[in-house]
């Protein structure tokens, strides 16, 4: 670490002499901390990447999956923010001009704002609450995995941020003015569009205690509340309530820092001081690098070699961020459950790479599914927000189980799955579906599109039958069969896409395939779609793409998927098309397009810095989508236990499991103008295609690729 130092003990120099007199000391400056020297992956990690270009990112500390989330927040999140486009559902945009506090808890990469209560906020001289009045203009901001600092200019305060699982952890560094330096704890301006419903108490001149209920998450009327006990390392030289909360102030010292520990829990306040009690232990030193320790054991789960320096840093950037959530809830249980994004690429990547993080996340679903009453779709800190659309639970829970992790409830967990599949209340438009195969356009105006819907439904339903038939049910696996292939209803041979069709088997007119709005109001996508274009579900089937093949016919399959990604018409910034690079190998002749299109997917759309993601990152969905890209093998069929093989950024990487258990992949002569794969092998034996299955990648397993530079 670079301690903070008195610039008066370098040598006295003739532009000192100049400016001050020598022997004469300039004022005291604290440096951000460098990460420690063991934990050099948590180094490579940015969190700024996302925190510009609707990334939504926070660049906050946090730990691996943790509850506490210290971040600074820029941006005040209403519906004004919403309608002139500066949302900061994090907290935080970066470039915008001002710091107005720091939140505790943040939700990285959604649509929406929510979270981040209680707020603290240093400011020195006279007590001021507004969110305009307390905001500052900063400078010097560093931040790492687990670890960040800034310096507010206007008060002259240099804060540094870290955090434990449940605790959030301050350090701020005042200037000397004895009584004059103040923390406001803001129980009323969190990031969520709900205002104002907190309770702060103040307990003694070290510590605060209180609650606060934030919600109307995307216009939802979830009410999610979180529970804190503040404390600091010295007593206030004076103390109170404020509209907004509570203030303390301090005399400080000239290189004496003042340390605020914030114990959080979203069960009660007894519990949030027993986080604090357990958890805040030790010095700030000690806690940052414990930190970036924590991120140094996860992260090196998966250690790459070749690539550049920069490939290197978007991958443990992206790896990062692919660890934050599902987050924990409370011992044991986890939440923040984005499962229409998640079910694609972040569960796999976990299953695949952090199988017992998994496992506990799968009992966690158990867990929701008894409490919410049926399986979660979007679930937010214990309530389902039904932001989302399908019913993803049961393509995760098929998709682990394939895969081996078994151990959890499954013979509880399976009939719940099984009576949400048939559940209308669950599955708006189900009788529709079941009756006619898809969700017909007449009942566009009670739900949000009817294509995009019927295709998630057909594959939770392909997915729930292959657990069925592990389970022993093959009835229930005939039928879920048969309801699943009722997609083939909506392909349009005319147009080549999968398209509205209303209840008398006529098809929408008039059709744009490019339509981007026209769903219900306030959500987005073209008529009959949702949050993407018709073209954007075009070849979504991934549970029977080799029958979507069919219907095209092999050649103008390839053609029109060439098509969409010669005419700009693939996007990263959202889930429906996301496998589509991986689509190519359905068509043999077409096949090795695949390891150039997420080559040049990888290279696009992922970059460095704040901007550095193409959307949203849903929870980690974008980041996980990259970090499998980069290892070379996708998952474009879940509920399967298949990876199609794709094109590795580096010629080596090791995927650590357990201790003990290690997979290799290596691409030999691998390099940016050999994104081909001319071989494969795993342990010396040929793959007959371009697809390797999970059970193969065994402990001391080897894949083998061999790279060329021509298709």
């Amino acid at each position: 670490m670079i301690r903070p130092a008195r610039n008066g003990a370098l040598k006295c120099g003739l532009w000192m002499i100049a400016a001050l007199g020598c022997g004469e000391e300039l004022p005291f400056i604290p440096q951000a901390a460098e990460p420690p020297s063991d934990a050099p992956l948590a180094g490579l990690v940015d969190p700024f990447v996302g925190t510009a270009n609707d990334g939504q990112t926070f660049p906050g500390a946090v730990m691996p999956w943790g509850l506490a989330s210290p971040s600074p927040h820029t941006t005040l999140s209403d519906l004004t923010t919403f309608v002139t486009g500066k949302i900061a559902n994090a907290g935080y945009i970066h470039g915008e001009p001002s710091i107005h506090g720091f939140g505790q808890t943040h939700l990285s990469g959604v649509g929406c704002p929510e979270l981040g209560a209680p707020v603290l906020v240093p400011t020195v001289g006279p007590v001021r609450t507004a969110f305009d009045e307390v905001g500052s203009t900063y400078a010097r901001e560093r931040a790492f995995a687990g670890y960040y600092a800034v310096e507010l200019v206007d008060p002259g305060v240099f804060v540094e941020l870290t955090a434990t699982p449940r605790v959030g952890v301050h350090r701020l560094w005042f200037p000397t003015r004895a009584g004059d330096a103040n923390v406001l704890i803001d129980v009323g301006t969190p990031v969520s569009w709900h205002r104002g419903d907190g309770h702060a108490a103040v307990v003694s001149a070290r510590e605060i205690e209180g609650t606060v209920t934030t919600g109307f998450f995307c216009a939802k009327d979830n009410a999610p509340t979180v529970h804190f006990v503040a404390r600091f390392d010295r007593d206030a030289v004076e103390q109170g309530n404020t509209e907004a909360g509570a203030f303390f102030r301090f005399d400080t010292q000239e290189g004496e820092p003042l340390t605020v520990h914030v114990g959080l829990s979203y069960t009660s306040v007894a519990d949030a001081r027993h986080n604090l009690d357990v958890e805040a232990i030790g010095s700030f030193e000690d806690l940052y690098a414990a930190a970036a320790r924590s991120w140094q054991l996860e992260l090196e789960r998966i250690r790459v070699e070749g690539g550049s320096e920069a490939e290197r840093g978007r991958f443990y950037t992206a790896l990062y961020h692919a660890l934050l959530h599902p987050n924990l809830r409370s011992d044991g249980v986890y939440t923040v459950f984005s499962l229409w994004d998640t079910y694609r690429t972040l569960h796999p990547l976990l299953t695949l790479a952090y199988p017992e993080r998994q496992l506990a996340m799968l009992r966690s679903i158990v867990e929701l599914t008894a409490e919410l009453g049926r399986p979660p779709k979007w679930e937010l800190i214990g309530e389902e927000v039904q932001m989302m659309v399908g019913d993803p639970a049961a393509i995760v829970v098929a998709d682990s189980y394939a895969k081996g992790l078994t151990d959890f409830d499954i013979e509880t967990l399976y009939p719940a799955l099984w009576e949400a599949a048939h559940d209308p209340a669950h599955r708006p438009g189900l009788a529709s579906y079941v009756a006619l195969g898809y969700v017909p356009m007449d009942e566009a105006d009670s739900l949000w599109g009817p294509v995009s819907t019927t295709l998630e439904y057909a594959l939770a339903d392909a997915a729930l039958a292959r657990l069925a038939e592990a389970l022993g049910h093959a009835s229930d696996a005939a039928e879920l069969d048969a309801r699943a292939a009722g997609w083939k209803a909506l392909f349009d041979p005319s147009t080549g896409v999968l398209r509205p069709r209303f209840a008398d088997g006529s098809f929408l007119e008039p059709f744009d395939a490019d339509a981007m709005e026209g769903s219900m109001p306030l959500v987005t996508g073209g008529p009959g779609y949702v949050e993407g274009s018709a073209w954007h579900y075009a070849f979504f089937v991934p549970h029977d793409t080799a029958a979507l093949v069919a219907l095209h016919g092999e050649q103008q399959f390839a053609e029109r998927l060439a098509w969409v990604f010669d005419s700009d018409r693939f996007v990263m910034w959202n889930e429906p098309d996301m496998a589509y690079p991986y689509l190519f190998r359905y068509a043999p002749a077409a096949a090795s397009r695949t390891h150039r299109a997420a080559r040049d997917a990888m290279q696009r759309f992922f970059g460095d810095g704040p901007a550095g993601l193409p959307g949203n990152d849903d929870t980690g969905t974008l980041s996980a989508w990259f970090v499998l890209s980069a290892l070379g093998l996708y998952p474009d069929a879940p509920g399967t236990p298949r990876y199609t093989i794709g094109s590795p950024l580096f010629d080596r990487i090791e995927i650590h499991r357990a201790p003990g258990e290690s997979i290799v992949i290596e691409a030999l002569e691998n390099a940016p103008d050999r994104p081909y794969v001319a071989a494969a092998e795993i342990d010396g034996v040929p793959l007959d295609e371009h697809v390797v299955d999970h059970a193969a990648l065994a402990p001391g397993s080897v894949l083998t690729l061999h790279m060329t530079g021509t298709p």
